[in-house]
């Protein structure tokens, strides 16, 4: 199934600092991105980001109307500070209302989650944070027979922060040490090949891309994913220009690893280029990701 990420402040109400619907591709309404997306193929609509502690109230009617137009949701979350409670809408309580209702419209659920990080500190103790972290979630999913996995993503690095999770073998290791069915890895493509070009010293895009993969066994661990494209301002851009991120040899490989989750496009819509509208550069990467599921899966 193809996945979407919608930005918060689109549930929020709120207009991005740019234009009132630069986030919403130049739709009038988010009802009509939706329905756009909805044609293409995608089925499935990720919140990104959903904080612990933000106003329920707040998301629910964009929720609704996702489920309404018959897609699914997935969760990007966030982890900070305290997260006290028995019970997971209790440690979780901006996620209550998806878990009271989300078995009308869909089977399961998906949460991608960053590792804790910070601007200074132990990278040692902030891997420990996450995993004792997530060693309590999962005993409450368990407890409750929660049908809900969460994916712990790989992030790019950055100078500025300390995080345990910004390499393949940083989440991995988390993954391994929490060792549960209810915890995978949601591969962050754009992510990693940013990581690539940088340990290659590589400024500008290469117009053969770079084929190297994560190891098998982060492919196997794989439940979720965040797609985007490099561009002239980073990460997630589209996947207009072939050469923005290999794309057609990661979603091989995660066939041929038995990946059976989402493939989650997660754009930044006002970080393109105009060199076309904001919604053609979404439709095309909508129906290039698709061309790419689509072929592996028939091959």
């Amino acid at each position: 199934m193809l996945g979407f990420s919608i930005q918060s402040p689109v549930f929020l109400g709120k207009s991005s600092k740019d234009s009132p619907n630069d986030l919403i591709a130049h739709y009038d309404r988010v009802e009509l991105l939706l329905d756009a997306l909805k044609s293409s193929g995608v089925g499935s609509i990720e919140i990104r980001i959903l904080p612990r502690g933000a106003d329920e109230w707040a998301y629910r009617d964009l929720i609704q109307t996702i489920w309404d137009v018959g897609l699914q949701v997935t969760i990007h979350g966030h982890v900070a500070g305290e997260h006290p409670g028995s019970r997971f809408a209790e440690i979780y309580p901006s996620m209550s209302y998806v878990l009271k209702h989300f078995h009308k419209y869909q089977d399961s659920l998906t949460m991608a989650l960053h590792a804790f990080d910070a601007k200074t500190g132990s990278e040692e103790e902030l891997h420990r944070q996450t995993v004792e972290l997530l060693q309590d979630w999962v005993g409450m999913i368990d407890a409750e027979q929660l049908p809900l996995r969460i994916g712990i993503e790989n992030n790019r690095k950055k100078s500025s922060k300390v995080d345990p999770g910004d390499s393949i073998e940083g989440v991995l290791r988390i993954v391994n040490e929490v060792n549960s069915p209810y915890v995978g890895i949601t591969w962050d493509m754009g992510h990693f090949y940013s990581n690539l070009l940088d340990v290659h010293g590589l400024k500008e895009l290469p117009e053969e891309p770079m084929l190297d993969l994560p190891p098998a066994e982060f492919l196997q661990k794989a439940i979720h994913t965040h797609i985007h494209g490099m561009g002239a301002t980073g990460t997630h851009n589209p996947l207009t220009r072939r050469n923005s991120l290999p794309l057609e040899h990661y979603v091989s490989a995660l066939q041929q690893a038995g990946y059976k989750g989402k493939y989650n496009l997660e754009l930044t819509m006002n970080k393109f280029d105009q060199d076309q509208s904001l919604c053609a550069h979404v439709l095309d990467s909508v129906r290039r990701l698709q061309a790419a599921a689509l072929l592996e899966s028939t091959t």
